[in-house]
């Protein structure tokens, strides 16, 4: 009888057990991705900025019936987080904020997982690795004799790692700043070496400027992602997925490598940078999301930035979502009707950096994903002031792309920045192809790159 009665004891003890096991609530969380009750959400960033956005994904194991989550945002004022997981983070508020994100099991509401983030003002820049190269041998750019190349590998939080190239020339006697140069689309090429886009026929607009700075006694930094160094990544940059402005990430991280190893860090000689489109982007989002208006003194943005409003350009061009705006470029010259909306060509490039061809979809009229497109978008976190930092946008008066508009709105939206723009009558999209255009940029490099 004693024996029966001790295994009743312990049978009773051990189921018990099991039932508190089963019924245990409750959450961890981890950057490294975290667990509870067969829920696990993927690996995720601990520091986001403000505005910025990251797709949860969770997994469900053990639950019957149903592998779905609910996913829920506190406090209430962290952001918001759509059915499939996609988080944004809030733009106004007290930074930096802790945001927790929890996923419930539908199947199980007792079973939950949660993650803990970090809100910030701004995104965090990646790290770098930079080493010396030997310089690509190609026609048509300044001399290798003189020059210097580096390679220096990025790795940014939530896009793959990627690799730059510089090409840097010191000018004869003390260096009175540095310059960083960067080309369209993702910036993979040089930018005394663009072809077709700086070349106008026997002209290479792109060289004369980067030697007009030169001569002027500024340290010169070509900066591509790709060619004449790598002919692997022709997106450049861009190069998806993640997003824009995650991608950006990228340029920042570069610009901030230079500020430490070729600028050396100097308080008292000015960093500054040009970008044509998709550089000017790069530049843009440096500024905006990334804190490098700490280090730019001055910068010069040419046709663009085009992606100020991604939720405006990724629509169909007869879509009240589009902004138009009449723009003269100079007295006389003939009025242009602007647009915000993008061709099919210029959503294609957007795309490169998602997935999915989201705003090509949305230029053909699908629903887009205007939440993610605004958070994306230069202009779509919270307004940020330069006063470091001297913003000068250089327009071409042939250019009827999106990157006219888009680069209006960008400059009429800095405040408490000493911000001003120009335009080049007979420039194209590529202003430095022009003659006159690429003597502008160099004249503006010139005059304004100071410590402000």
């Amino acid at each position: 009888m004693r024996t029966q009665h001790s295994s009743a004891v312990l049978y009773t003890a051990f189921a018990l057990l099991l039932l508190t096991l089963v019924a245990c609530g409750g959450g961890s969380s981890s950057p490294g991705g975290t667990q509870n009750q067969g829920i696990t959400i993927a690996p995720f960033p601990s520091q986001l900025g403000a505005g910025a956005n990251w797709q949860f994904t969770a997994s469900v194991t053990g639950a019957p019936g149903s592998s779905g989550v609910n996913w829920s945002v506190n406090p209430s004022t962290g952001g918001t987080i759509d059915p499939s997981g996609l988080y944004i983070a809030p733009t106004s508020g007290t930074f930096p904020l802790a945001v927790t994100i929890t996923a419930v099991s539908q199947a199980s509401l007792s079973s939950t997982s949660s993650a803990t983030i970090s809100v910030t003002q701004k995104d965090p820049v990646g790290n770098a690795q930079g080493t010396s190269i030997p310089c690509p041998t190609f026609g048509g750019g300044l001399p290798n004799a003189g020059s210097t190349c580096y390679q220096v590998n990025t790795s940014c939080e939530g896009v793959a790692d990627l690799s730059a190239y510089l090409k840097v020339n010191q000018p004869t006697g003390t260096s009175i700043g540095t310059v960083l140069f960067g080309t369209g689309t993702g910036g993979s090429a040089l930018y005394d070496n663009d072809p077709p886009d700086f070349f106008d026929g026997s002209t290479n607009g792109g060289l004369a400027v980067v030697q007009s700075v030169l001569n002027a006694g500024f340290t010169t930094v070509q900066v591509t992602f790709g060619a004449p160094f790598n002919d692997q990544t022709p997106n450049g940059w861009l190069t998806g997925p993640g997003g824009p402005r995650r991608a950006a990430c990228r340029y920042a991280t570069v610009a901030q490598w230079v500020y430490q190893n070729i600028h050396g860090s100097s308080p008292t000689a000015p960093l500054c940078a040009t970008g044509n489109s998709g550089g000017s982007a790069a530049i843009a989002y440096a500024l905006t999301d990334y804190g490098m208006d700490s280090i730019f003194s001055m910068v010069e943005q040419t046709s663009g930035p085009p992606m100020s409003r991604l939720d405006q350009g990724c629509a169909p061009p007869s879509s009240s979502v589009c902004q138009t705006r009449q723009f003269t470029c100079n007295s006389g010259d003939p009025v242009q009707n602007l647009s915000s909306c993008y061709a099919a060509g210029d959503a294609d490039i957007i795309d490169l950096t998602y997935a999915q061809p989201l705003c090509r979809n949305a230029v053909n009229g699908q629903p887009p994903p205007t939440g993610l497109f605004l958070s994306d978008s230069i202009l779509g976190g919270p307004q940020r002031t330069f006063p470091k930092t001297r913003v000068h946008v250089l327009l071409g008066g042939r250019d009827n792309s999106a990157a006219m508009e888009q680069g209006l709105a960008w400059v009429g939206a800095l405040t408490g920045t000493a911000s001003s723009q120009s335009c080049v009558s007979d420039a194209p999209h590529p202003i430095p192809s022009a003659a006159d255009g690429a003597a502008a940029i160099a004249a503006d490099i010139q005059t304004m790159c100071k410590l402000q």
